[in-house]
């Protein structure tokens, strides 16, 4: 199966910010409200963390670098996506995991396949993992993919949803490269609760109260039977829906079903916006939660 070309993120659904540079090649929309996002749970005496950054690359504004870090107990993860910025197709991603053992693999997005490459520690290295030697590599067919459907990885939803929200296609559709399988992502609208927050800002200050939110929820199934079911994004799955603040497209919580937990929400913690984004104070202006004081 070969991986489509450019399209917008299904339907027409992702660039109604952005239009043509040249001819048949897409602009890149402008990058979202925030720069870095920290959530963070807490049960049962362990704390999961997740922080993720998201940036245009220095030498292409058409391309995204979307780096991610993610821990619970003694795991932890680091992911680096580089990402088209136009329908967030991936264009490649590395995975650094550790537990107890460590692993390094490389994902690398072609027309007809996905080349994953695993590098292993030699024994006693204090070598960095771009410098492990290679141990396995695979190429990984597409499966049949909806018309249009671009192939990314989980973290890039909490961003690909935030243009969802003021799209005007009713549903759209992405597929997610797991380490194992591919999974169809259906996103469509749905009613947000207000909620109650509570975040700081880079500029130190700490938003807090109840907000009025919207919603996106995420219909995840395989496109394939699963060899061993892995799609997680933030170490929810099943149904979940993503609440956005009322008035931007920042993620201020996700709700799900985690391991162990049952039903389960995840809370923005922390955010640094970007320095034109609505609600940053910026340089002798009121933040939000000031003006509401």
């Amino acid at each position: 199966m070969k991986r489509p070309g450019y399209h917008p993120l299904l339907h027409g659904l992702l660039l109604f910010a952005a239009g043509a540079v040249n001819a048949g090649e897409p602009a890149a929309p402008p990058l979202p409200v925030w720069q870095t996002l920290e959530y963070e749970q807490r049960a049962f005496m362990v704390t999961a963390r997740s922080r993720i950054e998201l940036g245009a690359t220095a030498d292409d504004p058409l391309t995204w670098r979307l780096q991610a870090h993610s821990s619970v107990a003694s795991n932890a993860e680091e992911v680096e996506l580089t990402l088209r910025a136009a329908d967030g197709q991936a264009l490649r991603r590395e995975r650094f995991s550790q537990g107890k053992d460590q692993r390094y693999k490389t994902y690398d997005y072609l027309p007809q396949m996905v080349v994953r490459e695993r590098f292993d520690p030699p024994k006693n290295t204090s070598l960095p993992p771009a410098q492990w030697p290679l141990s396995s590599r695979r190429e990984i067919p597409y499966p049949p993919l909806p018309a249009g459907a671009v192939v990314t990885d989980a973290y890039a939803l909490l961003e690909l949803a935030g243009r969802f929200l003021d799209a005007e296609a009713a549903s759209a559709e992405v597929v997610v490269n797991t380490e194992f399988n591919f999974y169809l992502v259906k996103m469509s609208r749905s009613t947000g609760p207000a909620i109650e927050v509570e975040y700081r800002l880079a500029s130190g200050e700490t938003a807090s109260g109840r907000r009025d939110t919207r919603g996106v929820s995420l219909e995840i199934s395989p496109l394939a039977e699963p060899d061993k079911p892995d799609f997680s994004l933030l170490g929810l799955h099943g149904a979940i829906t993503i609440l956005f603040a009322g008035d931007q497209a920042l993620p201020l919580q996700l709700r799900g079903t985690a391991p162990r937990l049952g039903s389960a929400e995840i809370n923005l913690r922390a955010a640094t916006l970007r320095p034109d984004a609505p609600g940053n104070p910026g340089p002798g202006r009121a933040s939000a939660a000031e003006q509401g004081k």
